[in-house]
């Protein structure tokens, strides 16, 4: 049964905008650009394919981020969406929350879980071209900020002083991903990169996913 939070971090809808001047078909993920990309779309009438049409697709472009300036800038854009939704919610109950309960949002989900959802929707053999995020500015020139201040030193280091072990390892797994960038891969062989490159890490954290995620992602 699907709960409100798994509809959240693992929704059944997907995105990939293509960009025919560089021919890429990019994958939308929170904090990766998207905003500016979204906005890119609208402008220029940019095709986005949807579910079951990327099982066509022979390559999508995913564009890794940073791991941890990642996650301060997710957990940033989620205190602010919280407090703009409702005034009255404490600001230092929520940075609580937001920290203490790893991933309560896209914006901050690793960046391997978002591969494993666009993972449901992709063909077994369809090549995922990893990238640096520091490329992201060739595509596009939009620089959105969706209407969120950026997160200060102070915030980043509220953020990233108490972090848990499973935090730190699903960070570390990210920060592979961004080590691998520059080839292409099928989500398979993704995984057995990690699994090599990561002295158990990867196995421990995917142990622990399955136990939870069996149902959420069938």
């Amino acid at each position: 049964m699907r709960t409100a939070l798994d509809t959240e971090l693992f929704p059944n809808l997907c995105k990939v905008v293509e960009v025919p001047l560089y021919n890429q078909w990019i994958y939308l993920i929170q904090k990766n650009g998207s905003s500016s990309l979204r906005i890119q779309q609208s402008r220029d009438n940019l095709v986005v394919f949807t579910n079951n049409e990327i099982s066509a697709l022979d390559y999508v472009d995913v564009y890794i981020r940073n791991p941890r300036a990642r996650y301060v800038s997710g957990i940033n854009t989620y205190l602010q969406h919280l407090q703009r939704d409702d005034s009255n919610l404490d600001y230092d109950t929520c940075l609580w929350f937001a920290t203490r309960y790893s991933f309560l949002n896209r914006h901050y989900l690793p960046q391997f879980l978002w591969l494993v959802n666009l993972s449901r929707f992709i063909s077994p053999d369809c090549k995922i071209r990893l990238r640096k995020f520091s490329d992201f500015s060739k595509i596009t020139k939009r620089n959105s900020r969706a209407g969120i201040d950026a997160p200060t030193t102070e915030f980043e280091k509220q953020c990233t002083q108490k972090m848990s072990n499973d935090l730190e390892l699903w960070l570390y797994i990210d920060q592979l991903l961004e080590e691998m960038c520059g080839s292409s891969y099928t989500f398979k062989n993704i995984q057995k990169k990690l699994q090599q490159s990561s002295n158990g890490s990867f196995d421990i954290l995917l142990k622990k996913f399955i136990e939870v995620s069996t149902s959420v992602l069938s």
